[in-house]
């Protein structure tokens, strides 16, 4: 546990650069925060987005941050691949190796770097659009007494559970995808591409897929289920994912030459 330790905290030390910390930090915030302005700014009593009627529900605080959980899970899975990847494009894991040689070691304490980075900062962006929803329904006549119930409260909780549990399958998969890619581009790029296109173009085409894919597995945790997806078989299935991951990335990990 002391050498993982070791390699957490490496990894930490790399991941707490102000560009890197900041642009992550603010940038999820920001994109988690817009999604709510634009929520509230086209909800209406009739229809939009979602009517203000549900805005005013126990769980209308945590409304845009689920509807958004999609975005910020696909970032998360590129920041995770581009940080694995990067070791490999930028000559650094021949370095880390001489100091750590045990490979499962080392890859256990940056893979947790990473999921906890990443889970910290969807945890702020998180909060930090909640604080903007609570403003946004000011200016839009929203009341927001059932939000802060028993009720309402404890669907705050549950979201802010189900998003940091929805990331760490965006993480692993993303360091999953870096580890076998090796480039940070061609990563982000392959990820971004079958999130956002690919996944919904074989959903499309046969719908009876579309709840053993990956990436509307994570989305059913994060939102607490979906019509495609329930919030179990996504839990589940989203469980044997980044479990494949994982030993996967062990695998490629323990027996690929690293010449550089």
């Amino acid at each position: 546990m002391t050498m993982i330790w070791a390699a957490f905290t490496s990894e930490w030390t790399k991941l707490k650069r102000k560009t890197l910390f900041l642009s992550t930090f603010l940038g999820l915030a920001a994109a988690a925060s817009l999604f709510v302005v634009l929520m509230f700014s086209q909800a209406t009593s009739n229809g939009g987005i979602v009517t203000l009627h549900q805005l005013a529900r126990p769980n209308g605080l945590v409304i845009g941050v689920a509807r958004a959980s999609m975005l910020l899970g696909v970032v998360a899975f590129g920041i995770a691949a581009s940080q694995l990847a990067s070791e490999y494009s930028l000559g650094t894991l021949r370095q880390l190796l001489v100091r750590q040689p045990r490979r499962v070691t080392l890859l256990a304490g940056k893979m947790l770097g990473v999921i906890t980075f990443l889970v910290a900062a969807l945890c702020f962006a998180a909060v930090i659009a909640l604080i903007v929803a609570v403003l946004a329904a000011q200016s839009r006549g929203v009341s927001t007494h059932a939000w802060f119930t028993g009720t309402g409260l404890s669907d705050m909780f549950q979201e802010l559970g189900d998003l940091a549990l929805a990331t760490v399958g965006y993480s692993v998969l993303g360091m999953a995808v870096g580890q076998f890619v090796r480039s940070a581009v061609f990563a982000v790029i392959i990820g971004f591409a079958w999130l956002i296109a690919v996944e919904n173009i074989i959903v499309r085409i046969v719908p009876g897929v579309q709840q053993w894919m990956p990436g509307a597995s994570l989305v059913a945790v994060a939102s607490a289920g979906n019509e495609g997806v329930g919030y179990a078989h996504g839990l589940f299935l989203g469980a044997v994912y980044v479990i494949a991951a994982i030993a996967a990335s062990m695998i490629v990990f323990l027996r690929s030459d690293v010449t550089a």
